[in-house]
C-alpha cells in the first residue's frame, strides 16, 4: 500500500487495489467501528419490525415470516441509515488514520461520526437527490434514443450517458471524507469537484466501483445465502452491514488522500488538517481524556456517599447568592455548617424527623456493589476500543439481532400461526389430495399415489401409476375416506393389451392405503390394476374420464364423450356414468345421464394440454346414499354443467348450468345450496401465479402468492424473491373476516400448488419452486386479515 504522501494519480484497478489493501489491513478497527453503530440500528429495525408485524407473522422453522425487518417500513430504514453514516464516518476516521500513520480508536471515531452527523445528513440527501435526477435523466435519454437513434446505437448511447452521469455523480462523495476530517472550504461540493478535476474517469470510477457497486454485490450475494438458508438472515445482514462500510470508507479514503503527480495543478487535501483531525482521535488522546478512575472511590461509612476530592472544592461553583455551595466547603466547615441548619429545625411548611430510615446491610452491599459494576463498566467504555476485548465484543454483537428475533419466535407472544417446510420426493403436478380422518395426508401426482406416514409428509410410502402416467387427456382419480385410491385413464386404441374395435381402452387401478386391513383387496400398499373397452365417442384423445370409489369395492367412472358432429349443427358431448364390480370390470352398468353443447376439442391445442394447473374438465363424486354427481367445465370458462341424479341408478338425472370462474384451468370448487356455483379464489383480483384452492371444514381454503416484498437493502437484506406463498382461511361470508398464513418465499415461478386440511385444523401445503418440492405443514390458528382473496365469497 503506498504512503499517502508519495501517493500520486494512479490507474482505476491500482486505485481499488490500494483500497483493498487498505481494508485488509485496518479490519479490525474499521469491524469495530461498523459493529459499534450498525448493530443498535439492526436491533432497532428488528424491534420496530417485531412490533409493526404484531399479529400478521408466521412461525416457519423457528423463524418469522415475513421477516420482521421487512414489516419495519420506513422506520426501520430510517434506523438503518443512521447506524449506516455513523458506521460510515466511523470508518472514514479509522481508515484514515490506517493510511496517515496514525491509530484511531474506533469510539472516537464514533463520537466524531456523531458530531458531523448535522453536517453530513444535508450533503447525503443533496446527493440522493442527484441521484433521482439520474434516474430521471436515464428515462429521458431513453425516450429520445429510441425516437432518434437504432436500437443497437440506442441502447449504446443510453449506456453510455448512464455510466457518465453516474462516475460524475460519484466524484461528489468526495465531500463526505472532506466533512469528515474538516477539510476544504465552505462549500464542501465545490471542494469535492475541485479534488476530482483532472482526474474525473479514475476518482468517479473507483468512487461508483466502491461505494454503489461493491455495496450492491454484497447486498445480492447476501440475499442469496438467506434464500438458502432463511435461519441466519439477520447474521447474513449483520455481516452485510459491516461489510458495506467498511469497503466504502478504504474506497473514499484512497482517494480523498491522492495526490498528485509532481509539477501538477489541481486540487488536493490539506495533510496537515487531516493529521490534525486524526491526532485528536488517537488511542492516547482518547485515553487522556477518558474518566481516569478505574477503581471505587473510599465509601462512608453508610456506603451511600463517598469523599469528595480537594480540588472538587476549590473549583466549585457558587450557588445563585454568590455564597460557596455546601458540597464545596471542606470537611470541618460543612459539618458545622450542616449543624448549623439542624439547630434551625424544620422550614416553614416542613415535617420534622422523627427517626432515621435503617437500609439493611444486605440492601447497601448490593448497591455499593452495583455502584462499583457501574463505575467499572463507565471507564472500561472510557478506554480506547484498540484492543482484543474490543474486537470480541464486536464480533459477538452480530449475533444479537439474530438472537432477539429467535428470541421472540421461540417465546411467540403473539400466539402465531407455526409452518415447517421441509423437501419431498415426489414429482410432478398434484391430481388429488385428501386426509383421511385419524389418518395422515394422502397426496396424488400424475406418477402415482403417495401415502404420508405422519402429517408433514416427512416419510412417505408412493407407488407408481400407470393410468396416471400413461392416460390422456387427463387422468382420472379418486381417494376414499379410508385413504385407498382409485385411477383410471385412456390408454388409446391401439391398445395391444384388449381388443378395442375402433373404440377406446380404458386403464383402471385400486391402490390400498398401507394401513388398510389385511384382508384388503389389493393388500395394504399395493395396487391393482385391469384394462377394458370403452366406448369413448369423439377423437382419439378427447373424451375425459372422472373416477369415484363405490361404497361395495366397485369403480365409478363417469365419462363425457363428444357425440358425432352433423353438418351444421353444434357439437355435444354426452355424460354418462359406469360402473364396474373391479378394475377388470367382468361386470358393468352404464346410466346416461344426459347431452350438452359443448366443444371439448378446445381444450387440446395441437393434441397437448394447455394448463397451467391441473383443474380437470369433469369431476365425479358419490353422497352418502350412492347417488353420483357429475360437474363438467366448458373449456372457453365462465360455464358449467351439474348432472345429478335421484337415486343411484340415475334413473331421471338432471342437468344444470351453472356459472363458473372465466379461466376453465383455475382450481375451483362448488358450492351447493339452492343455485349452486363454482367458486374459485380471488374473485376480485388477477392471479400472475396457479392457485390452489379447497374446502375442509366450514368455508374456503385459498393458496396463492402476494408480492408486496421489502426491497432488498445491500445493508440488511430483509425479503428477497419472486413473491410470498400466503394461505387464506375465508369462512361463509368471510370478506372482512378472512385469516392470513404468511408462508415461505419463493425464489423462482411456483407450480404444482396444492393444499389439503385435516379435520382438527391443520393444512398441508405442497408446492414447487425453482426446481424443488416442498411440503409445509401449518398448524395454530391463522392471522386475521381483510382477505382479499375471499374477495366474492359469500358462502
Amino acid at each position: 500500500m503506498p504512503n499517502a504522501d508519495r501517493l500520486a494519480s494512479r490507474s482505476l484497478p491500482a486505485i481499488l487495489r490500494d483500497a483493498a489493501d487498505l481494508a485488509l489491513k485496518q479490519w479490525r478497527g474499521l469491524l469495530v467501528a461498523a459493529a459499534a453503530a450498525l448493530v443498535p440500528a439492526l436491533l432497532a429495525r428488528q424491534v420496530i419490525g417485531l412490533f409493526a408485524l404484531n399479529t400478521n407473522a408466521t412461525v416457519v422453522d423457528g423463524t418469522f415470516t415475513p421477516v420482521p425487518a421487512a414489516g419495519a417500513g420506513g422506520a426501520g430504514l430510517v434506523a438503518l441509515g443512521l447506524g449506516w453514516i455513523v458506521a460510515l464516518v466511523a470508518g472514514i476516521a479509522v481508515a484514515s488514520g490506517g493510511l496517515r500513520g496514525i491509530p484511531v480508536d474506533p469510539r472516537a471515531a464514533l463520537l466524531l461520526a456523531l458530531r458531523r452527523l448535522p453536517a453530513l445528513v444535508p450533503a447525503l440527501l443533496l446527493i440522493a437527490v442527484a441521484a433521482v435526477g439520474l434516474q430521471v435523466l436515464t428515462l429521458v435519454a431513453v425516450a429520445f434514443f429510441d425516437i432518434a437513434l437504432p436500437q443497437d446505437l440506442a441502447t449504446a448511447a443510453v449506456f453510455g450517458l448512464f455510466v457518465l452521469a453516474l462516475v460524475v455523480l460519484a466524484s461528489r462523495l468526495l465531500s463526505l471524507p472532506a466533512i469528515v476530517l474538516g477539510d476544504g472550504t465552505v462549500s464542501w461540493l465545490l471542494h469535492a469537484h475541485a479534488l476530482a478535476a483532472g482526474r474525473m474517469l479514475t476518482t468517479g470510477g473507483a468512487l461508483a466501483t466502491g461505494v454503489v457497486v461493491a455495496p450492491a454485490l454484497v447486498g445480492m450475494g447476501a440475499a442469496a445465502l438467506t434464500q438458502a438458508q432463511p435461519a441466519f438472515a439477520l447474521l447474513f445482514a449483520a455481516l452485510a452491514g459491516v461489510i458495506v462500510p467498511a469497503v466504502q470508507a478504504a474506497v473514499l479514503v484512497t482517494v480523498y488522500l491522492q495526490r498528485r503527480p509532481a509539477g501538477s495543478r489541481g486540487a488536493e487535501a490539506d495533510l496537515d488538517r487531516v493529521d490534525q483531525t486524526l491526532s485528536a482521535l488517537s488511542p492516547a488522546t482518547a485515553a487522556v481524556r477518558a474518566d481516569p478512575a478505574d477503581a471505587a472511590a473510599p465509601s462512608s461509612a453508610d456506603g451511600m456517599a463517598s469523599t469528595v476530592e480537594p480540588s472538587a472544592a476549590v473549583d466549585a461553583p457558587a450557588d445563585g447568592a454568590g455564597a460557596p455551595a455546601t458540597h464545596a466547603l471542606p470537611d470541618r466547615t460543612r459539618s458545622t455548617h450542616t449543624a448549623a441548619l439542624r439547630a434551625r429545625g424544620p422550614r416553614h411548611g416542613a415535617v420534622r424527623r422523627t427517626g432515621r430510615v435503617v437500609v439493611p446491610a444486605q440492601v447497601r452491599a448490593a448497591l455499593r456493589r452495583s455502584v462499583i459494576v457501574l463505575r467499572r463498566s463507565h471507564a472500561a467504555l472510557g478506554r480506547p476500543w484498540t484492543g482484543r476485548p474490543a474486537l470480541v465484543a464486536a464480533l459477538a454483537s452480530l449475533l444479537l439481532p439474530a438472537l432477539l428475533g429467535l428470541g421472540f419466535a421461540a417465546t411467540d407472544p403473539w400466539d402465531s400461526p407455526h409452518a415447517s417446510r421441509h423437501g419431498v420426493s415426489w414429482s410432478g403436478e398434484v391430481l388429488a389430495t385428501a386426509w383421511p380422518a385419524g389418518r395422515h395426508p394422502v397426496v396424488v401426482t400424475d406418477y402415482g399415489p403417495h401415502w404420508c406416514l405422519d402429517d408433514g409428509c416427512h416419510s412417505v410410502r408412493s407407488r407408481s401409476s400407470e393410468p396416471l402416467m400413461l392416460g390422456a387427456p387427463m387422468p382420472a382419480t379418486a381417494i376414499t375416506p379410508d385413504g385407498d385410491v382409485v385411477s383410471a385413464g385412456i390408454r388409446g386404441r391401439e391398445s395391444q393389451a384388449v381388443k378395442t374395435g375402433g373404440d377406446d381402452a380404458v386403464q383402471m387401478q385400486r391402490c390400498t392405503a398401507p394401513w388398510g386391513p389385511a384382508t384388503a383387496r389389493p393388500k395394504p400398499g399395493s395396487c391393482e390394476d385391469g384394462i377394458t373397452r370403452w366406448h369413448s365417442g369423439g377423437n382419439e384423445g378427447q373424451a375425459h374420464l372422472a373416477v369415484a370409489a363405490g361404497p361395495d369395492g366397485s369403480v365409478v367412472v363417469a365419462t363425457a364423450r363428444p357425440l358425432q358432429v352433423r353438418s351444421g349443427a353444434r357439437p355435444r358431448v354426452q355424460l354418462a356414468v359406469t360402473r364396474c364390480n373391479t378394475v377388470h370390470c367382468n361386470r358393468r352398468s352404464l346410466d346416461v345421464l344426459g347431452t350438452v353443447e359443448v366443444e371439448l376439442s378446445a381444450w387440446l391445442p395441437e393434441g397437448m394440454v394447455a394448463a397451467p394447473a391441473y383443474a380437470p374438465l369433469l369431476e365425479l363424486t358419490l353422497d352418502a346414499s350412492d347417488r353420483p354427481t357429475v360437474l363438467l367445465r366448458d373449456p372457453a370458462g365462465r360455464r358449467a354443467w351439474l348432472a345429478t341424479c335421484p337415486t343411484a341408478a340415475c334413473d331421471t338425472a338432471r342437468i344444470t348450468e351453472i356459472g363458473a370462474p372465466e379461466r376453465a384451468t383455475d382450481q375451483a370448487v362448488l358450492l351447493p345450496g339452492s343455485t349452486p356455483r363454482l367458486v374459485a379464489g380471488g374473485d376480485a383480483i388477477t392471479f400472475h401465479a396457479p392457485v390452489a384452492i379447497g374446502a375442509g371444514g366450514p368455508g374456503l381454503y385459498v393458496l396463492g402468492t402476494e408480492s408486496d416484498l421489502a426491497a432488498p437493502v445491500p445493508l440488511a437484506p430483509a425479503e428477497y424473491g419472486t413473491g410470498q406463498l400466503v394461505l387464506w382461511h375465508c369462512p361463509p361470508g368471510s370478506a372482512d373476516r378472512a385469516r392470513r398464513v404468511a408462508l415461505p418465499l419463493l425464489t423462482g415461478d411456483l407450480f404444482h400448488v396444492a393444499l389439503v386440511t385435516s379435520g382438527d385444523g391443520k393444512v398441508l401445503v405442497t408446492y414447487s419452486d425453482s426446481g424443488h418440492r416442498y411440503a409445509v405443514l401449518v398448524t395454530g390458528p391463522p392471522n386475521p386479515g381483510k382477505g382479499p382473496y375471499c374477495a366474492g365469497f359469500d358462502g
